[in-house]
């Protein structure tokens, strides 16, 4: 529903060249333009993040804890696991070779983690347009922060290096693991390991048994998307206002929208979204977005020049994603549901449930099951309900909520920190007829959810 650039964790596995879920960041060459005359992009560093060298000394075979992928979940975990004070050996596996500027993250800053102080921009003011009107929402109580990938990775392999109990291994592609004899055996492409527990931060994958079962059995939304980082010739961008859903753009293919993040005056990412299994080539994605900034921003083709390209595809479903297997195999990112069903977003959730799992694993204490209201699986079951069966309808649903609930309220709901006042302000916002028989529907269906 509401997108924040997001995501997710570590592997993944769409398309042939990119291949991830969540977001890819493509920077290109730009000398051809620069030699052109364009404005050359000092703002961000270029190139693979730098990984410690401290970071490769461990050769043992044996760890205490192995994590599986080297997103956001399991750098995270590792982060959080250090600050509780973990000495023992910890291995970071992941099959990519570097660490590169390849992801945003967004989120509204309603907690504090590590990480919000790195964020690239934030704004307190944000966007809504449909064919019905437009709103704009200001809090400044809990602005919208963008963190820029590369940022995240050199603070959180910074950390890791401050310990010499860490070790990162990139370019080693996991084969499968099994738990036995009080342990779990890890192959790899590099050979056999032994941990007392594994984490698996590797995604969703396209394919995967768990892929395919949320898929089929459970409400299943695509989010599939493609965004353009571009610097334009002239100011024509607010700095201070995102937009964070307009509508106002053709919808005859499926439910669509465009987002756009000012950076400044003449820099932005402009991402066009689908939620729908449309079938909608990269070059027909630029060339919406290429229509969208020459109508709303009157900017022809030579007036701007792409910096950086991001894509991907997020599943949003309210399937109960398993977060453990056995005693010593836990599911972390992505694959432990860590995505919000009804939004996308998984930032938030991902330093919830990471923070908490270290604790956990530090004090011997079961592993939290979950890290937000249960009354809220049923509001995003109902919510992807909508989106998939009345598409047409989720333009005015969503102005009603951006129009009719005080910003406050609706930022706690999208962030699933709502109090149930906040929750019945939402539920009043909404159409009464379509939404009873959506959750009638919801509540005889949904299979109910893990945990406590």
């Amino acid at each position: 529903m509401f997108r924040g650039t997001a995501i997710i964790d570590g592997s993944p596995v769409y398309g042939s060249r990119q291949r991830w879920i969540g977001v890819g960041l493509r920077v290109e060459d730009r000398s051809e333009a620069n030699a052109a005359g364009k404005p050359a992009d000092t703002t961000r560093s270029r190139g693979p993040v730098s990984v410690p060298d401290e970071l490769g000394r461990s050769v043992r075979d044996r760890y205490e804890f192995v994590i599986l992928g080297a997103g956001c979940s399991g750098l995270s975990l590792c982060y959080y696991l250090l600050e509780r004070g973990v000495d023992a050996p910890i291995l970071i596996l992941d099959r990519k070779r570097t660490f590169e500027d390849d992801r945003t993250w967004c989120f509204w800053d309603v907690e504090p983690t590590p990480f919000t102080r790195l964020a690239l921009k934030e704004w307190s003011s944000w966007d809504f347009v449909s064919a019905g009107g437009s709103a704009t929402q200001t809090n400044n109580r809990y602005p919208y922060k963008c963190l820029a990938g590369r940022d995240f990775y050199e603070h959180a392999l910074a950390r890791l290096a401050e310990s010499p109990n860490v070790t990162v291994r990139l370019g080693e592609e996991v084969r499968g693991y099994t738990e036995e004899n009080g342990e779990v055996r890890v192959e790899t492409s590099g050979g056999t390991l032994r941990s007392r527990q594994v984490f698996d931060g590797r995604g969703l994958l396209p394919g995967s048994p768990v892929f395919e079962e949320a898929r089929q059995r459970a409400v299943w939304v695509p989010q599939k998307f493609l965004g353009l980082r571009i610097r334009v010739c002239k100011p024509v961008f607010d700095p201070e206002r995102c937009t964070l859903m307009d509508f106002s753009v053709d919808q005859s293919r499926g439910l669509r929208f465009v987002y756009v993040l000012p950076m400044g005056e003449r820099e932005a990412l402009v991402e066009n979204v689908y939620l729908s299994e449309a079938d909608v080539s990269q070059a027909e994605h630029r060339a919406e977005i290429g229509a969208y900034l020459e109508s709303i921003y009157g900017l022809s083709p030579d007036e701007y020049e792409t910096l950086g390209e991001e894509r991907g595809y997020i599943p949003m479903t309210d399937h109960a994603f398993l977060r453990r297997f056995g005693e010593r195999i836990h599911n972390i990112g992505m694959l432990g549901g860590e995505t919000r069903p009804s939004t996308g977003y998984t930032f938030l959730r991902i330093q919830r449930h990471c923070r908490a799992l270290a604790a956990a694993v530090v004090s011997g204490a079961d592993p939290p099951e979950r890290t937000h209201p249960r009354r809220l699986d049923l509001l995003d079951s109902l919510f992807l309900r909508f989106v998939r069966e009345r598409p047409g309808e989720c333009p005015e649903v969503y102005r009603r909520m951006f129009v009719g609930v005080p910003p406050d309220s609706l930022v706690r709901f999208l962030t699933e920190k709502s109090t149930p006042l906040d929750e019945a302000r939402l539920v009043r916002a909404l159409p009464k007829t379509p939404f009873l028989k959506l959750a009638a529907r919801t509540l005889l269906e949904r299979p109910p959810a893990p945990g406590p």
